[in-house]
């Protein structure tokens, strides 16, 4: 049973056989995927990782690299069992190599910030609307409110393994175009602390659509307290791209959580 629950927690829906609240963290680390589950009545929830990503044109002619170290945080409060809020802020520090790599070009700054709402609409699916704000860093700055949302199914398959699907659509804040993006996340149980996730996603815009694929590792320190790690990459002409990232994420119930509904320790 031990194995089973862990498992819930790294595949990104521990609603579907607990509900909402878990007896152990859940959370969307690692990888890109979202499960359809929400961190329960009164539970606060802190996500951050930092994350080095790198950008190649490989066209012969080019030399141009993009090179970005960044620092996520996502913070998750339970209103009530079904439904919650979070915010995202994302953190830059980005360099450009131009031409043949001796010109640079350097930005830092706030690059995302976001506000969400989360719903459970059964145990199997969940959906997300959002928000990005334009409080963000002089360099990165958008022109308009661009909302997005997010479609969350997740599907299991035996007791050690299961699929996670989202599908959505976002904008950017600079024009009017939709872009649309999907996430495929496979996640098994090593064993009943570490989980395996292994991702295929992507975005798309009329024709174009960009691939990427990512695998991760998720390891469990205790029923509040996670650690892991991912790396992925992507090709899309003319650009090579691939990132490593680590995190670590741990949850807080708080007094608005009802004492009936807190888990009596053991």
């Amino acid at each position: 049973m031990k194995r089973i629950i862990v498992f819930l927690i790294f595949s990104n829906y521990s609603g579907l056989l607990f509900g909402q609240y878990s007896e152990t963290i859940a959370t969307a680390r690692p990888g890109a995927a979202n499960g359809a589950g929400t961190v329960g009545k009164g539970i606060l929830q802190f996500q951050t990782g930092i994350q080095y990503d790198e950008v190649r044109d490989v066209r012969d002619s080019m030399n141009y690299r993009l090179e970005n170290i960044s620092e996520n945080l996502v913070i998750r409060f339970g209103l009530r069992e079904r439904f919650e809020v979070s915010t995202v802020i994302n953190h830059i520090n980005s360099t450009e190599f131009l031409g043949d790599g001796s010109e640079t070009l350097s930005r830092s700054g706030i690059n995302t910030s976001l506000i969400r709402a989360r719903t459970k609409i059964n145990d199997h699916l969940a959906l997300q609307v959002g928000v990005s704000t334009r409080i963000r860093s002089e360099d990165y700055k958008i022109e308009y409110l661009a909302p997005r949302f997010r479609v969350m199914y997740s599907t299991p398959f035996g007791d050690y393994a299961g699929l996670t699907t989202n599908i959505g659509t976002y904008w950017n804040g600079m024009d009017g175009r939709p872009r649309g993006f999907y996430v495929f996340s496979f996640s098994f149980a090593l064993t009943d602390n570490m989980s395996l996730v292994a991702e295929s996603y992507g975005d798309f815009i009329k024709s174009q659509i960009d691939n990427y694929f990512d695998i991760g590792l998720g390891y469990n320190l205790n029923k509040d307290l996670l650690i892991d790690l991912n790396g992925g990459w992507g090709t899309n002409y003319p650009f090579k791209s691939y990132f490593l990232t680590a995190g670590i994420s741990y949850r807080i119930i708080t007094r608005f959580r009802p004492e009936d509904m807190i888990p009596n320790e053991e």
